[in-house]
């Protein structure tokens, strides 16, 4: 499998009066197609900046984010188009998943999980829609919650729902920016049993986090310190639980050494 994204001497300030904070400094990687990357750092590294420089929340000071597109030889630079170019991009290529749920109140599940293909998707397809949709609530335990609005559903609950909503168009892309933060231990397991399955048929991720168990389910660890890539720790491809403790210490091993 081939390169998915590019980062090029990333870079992003934030001016406080006459004082610069560099958030994110000259950062360089590469994800795979196919790759579960993780994204690690302590409180202030950078890491969430990272994610929404990628994400196109927001705007680089330097640097190149280029999306590689499947069967296209040209690169995306998503940093430097316009944003409606942006959204557009976005709307097919990258889903988006974070802490908070941020589903839409007054809709069901069904049409928060729908309204991606709605607005990008003419009215006629909406019978094919609607088996999509039907289809991701049944893989992941939902089917019996899509009339059901965000308030009447758990935190767990209401995270499945915003995965799917981020899969629903089938992105090449995924990143999630602390999705089990605010998920207590079961919900949290049950969330990224549901990540690994999609990383396992294909779906590329990228996923912030802190949490140590959520980190090992991973297939490899990118660790930011300062907004620079500190270092960088691959995982064994099996992905038996059996091996999650051995993964667990050596990732302990790898973060202490950088001051973890």
């Amino acid at each position: 499998m081939g390169k998915i994204l590019e980062v090029n001497n990333l870079t992003k300030i934030y001016c406080e009066g006459s004082i610069e904070s560099k958030v994110v400094d000259n950062l360089s990687l590469e994800v795979e197609e196919g790759e579960f990357a993780i994204v690690m750092g302590t409180s202030g590294s950078g890491k969430t900046s990272f994610l929404h420089l990628i994400a196109g929340i927001d705007q680089p000071d330097g640097g190149k984010i280029n999306y590689l597109q499947k069967g296209l030889e040209d690169k995306i630079d998503f940093g430097h188009i316009s944003e409606k170019a942006k959204t557009i991009f976005r709307r097919t290529n990258i889903g988006i998943v974070f802490q908070q749920q941020c589903l839409i109140p007054d809709l069901t599940v069904y049409e928060n999980i729908m309204l991606p293909m709605m607005l990008d998707r003419k009215r006629k397809e909406k019978n094919s829609m609607k088996g999509t949709v039907l289809e991701l609530c049944r893989q992941f335990g939902l089917i019996e919650h899509t009339r059901k609005y965000p308030s009447q559903l758990s935190g767990g609950q209401q995270q499945r729902a915003a995965i799917l909503r981020a899969i629903v168009n089938k992105p090449p892309v995924l990143l999630c920016d602390e999705p089990t933060g605010s998920l207590n231990s079961a919900q949290s397991d049950i969330v990224m049993e549901i990540l690994e399955s999609l990383n396992q048929k294909g779906q590329s991720i990228i996923l912030v986090t802190h949490d140590i168990k959520v980190a090992i389910r991973g297939s490899r660890v990118i660790y930011i310190e300062d907004g620079h890539l500190e270092g960088e720790l691959r995982f064994n491809s099996d992905t038996e639980k059996e091996l999650y403790k051995q993964r667990e210490v050596e990732l302990m091993s790898f973060l202490q050494k950088r001051g973890w």
